[in-house]
């Protein structure tokens, strides 16, 4: 990408970022073999528990609305269009782009999902305050909510001058990927085992396209 403020040039923070990206994606594959199949991943139940106390029912509320904001369609999709406009309008196509496919790559939460086929908690293990349809790992509402607000971390320095407003940034986007992840939790839809899943494959992603672009910027300025 082409906004960047100097440091190392593009081919060795590519190299850093593939590294990176293919070290959380290791994670995850071993998370995937330990929630593989029938049955629960060692110490979902109990912090599965542990995250759905205190009872409350303005918590399970509150769960329910970033829950919604982390549902792909409407309200993430939507959030990725305005954010790949709001790019394009300031002339930064790449990272239009980058955002863009950053946001496609949540189709791939279905296809991970019928090949681990892991199912989703039961009233007999948690309380279930949501319903939702379907198979477990790795949830769907994280994998979609690391790859957009990791991708807008990844692309707020580039994009914003001022390191605390980029900091502020990134420290929300953090708190929103965590919170999405909660709110799944909270409601009974996943277990922790789930939304880590989706948390380390979107970020894996991120960063994977991160070293694309970044090696696509050093050819190009080759």
């Amino acid at each position: 990408m082409s906004h960047g403020r100097g440091g190392p040039n593009p081919a060795d923070r590519a190299r850093r970022w593939l590294v990176v990206g293919l070290v959380i994606l290791v994670a995850a594959l071993g998370l995937t073999v330990v929630a593989a199949g029938a049955g629960t991943a060692p110490g979902d139940i109990a912090i599965a528990r542990a995250m759905q106390r205190p009872p409350s029912e303005q918590l399970d509320a509150a769960a329910h609305i970033i829950s919604d904001v982390g549902d792909e369609f409407p309200a993430m999709a939507l959030m990725a269009l305005v954010g790949v406009a709001l790019l394009l309008r300031h002339g930064w196509r790449d990272l239009a782009l980058f955002l863009a496919i950053a946001a496609a790559l949540r189709v791939l939460g279905p296809v991970l999902k019928v090949l681990i086929n892991s199912p989703r908690p039961t009233l007999e293990a948690v309380i279930v305050v949501a319903q939702a349809d379907g198979l477990g790992f790795p949830s769907g509402h994280a994998l979609g909510a690391a790859l957009f607000y990791g991708a807008i971390a990844v692309i707020a320095p580039q994009a914003i001058g001022g390191p605390m407003v980029v900091r502020a940034i990134q420290a929300l986007a953090v708190v929103m990927m965590m919170l999405v992840a909660w709110s799944r939790v909270r409601l009974g839809v996943h277990w922790p085992s789930d939304v880590a899943g989706g948390l380390l494959y979107g970020l894996g992603l991120v960063c994977l396209v991160q070293a694309a672009f970044l090696a696509w910027q050093s050819r190009v300025r080759t």
